[in-house]
């Protein structure tokens, strides 16, 4: 199978093409000053960390020590959550593919990541994921320091699936368009019987 050379339709998104299958990759990269911002607040984070930590274990009082160990477990499940998405902001990328009447989307880290099958058949009301731009949920979920912000879902056996993270409203728009045509032109092949 002979892919060609990726086509770039907006800023982070390439598509290939092949006789068996369209491969669609969203890119999660940010700008340089985002990236340094990530670093820096990471860094700091860190170092209150390593302080929180020290307190924990050179407290005298038993109740100082408790309040620092809880302190500790919230600031680790930050710290988890900020290094997720640096490492997703680095390497992270969406990877949908279009193939013999199915749709595969994974969000990988790298190589790695979990893949969902969706039968095209199943698939409806694929478009734009609206939100209101005057909410400060939806404000948030555009930040560069989450995972989130999809643009494009779609219904699955009662289910909303959502992909193209932080996407504008024009490359998502081009993302429905494709994914559109590569539904249409990669249905399922029937059994061919002699």
């Amino acid at each position: 199978m002979t892919q060609s050379e990726p086509k770039f339709i907006g800023k982070r998104i390439s598509v290939r093409r092949s006789k068996d299958q369209l491969s669609i990759e969203i890119t999660q990269q940010i700008e340089r000053w985002q990236e340094a911002m990530l670093i820096a607040w990471l860094a700091a984070w860190s170092f209150c960390g390593v302080y929180f930590i020290m307190y924990a274990i050179m407290a005298a009082d038993t109740t100082q020590r408790v309040f620092f160990f809880l302190l500790t477990s919230a600031w680790l499940y930050f710290f988890v959550r900020i290094t997720k998405v640096f490492i997703w902001r680095k390497i992270g990328k969406e990877l949908i593919t279009l193939t013999n009447g199915k749709l595969i989307l994974k969000n990988a880290f790298g190589k790695r990541g979990k893949s969902e099958e969706f039968a095209y058949h199943n698939i409806f009301k694929l478009g734009l994921v609206k939100g209101d731009p005057t909410s400060f949920l939806n404000f948030l979920d555009d930040s560069f320091w989450i995972i989130g912000g999809d643009r494009v879902g779609f219904n699955y056996n009662g289910q909303k699936i959502r992909l193209g993270k932080q996407l504008s409203i024009n490359d998502s728009e081009l993302l429905v368009r494709v994914i559109e045509s590569g539904m249409r032109e990669y249905k399922k092949k029937p059994d061919s019987k002699s």
